[in-house]
């Protein structure tokens, strides 16, 4: 697993890892929101992402994905 990031989510490339404690990338994020995902939970759900809750601890970012992934959702267009 490469521990190279992209400081702003929506300019990342699809294959970097999102949320790093489930191994997510953002295309499997960007597909769940494809496939009706609104919230959280609904990604917890479709991807897995959020679920092991060590994101703080793996990520370089150093903070959980949760602020990633509502970015994604909450953006119109990727």
């Amino acid at each position: 697993m490469s521990r190279n990031f992209t400081e702003n989510i929506i300019e990342a490339p699809l294959d970097e890892t999102v949320c790093w404690c489930s191994g997510v990338s953002k295309a499997t994020i960007l597909e769940a929101k494809r496939n009706g995902a609104r919230d959280m939970d609904d990604i917890r759900r479709i991807s897995g992402a959020c679920t092991v809750g060590r994101c703080k601890d793996l990520s370089p970012r150093g903070r959980c994905c949760s602020m990633e992934i509502k970015r994604l959702l909450e953006a119109e267009t990727l």
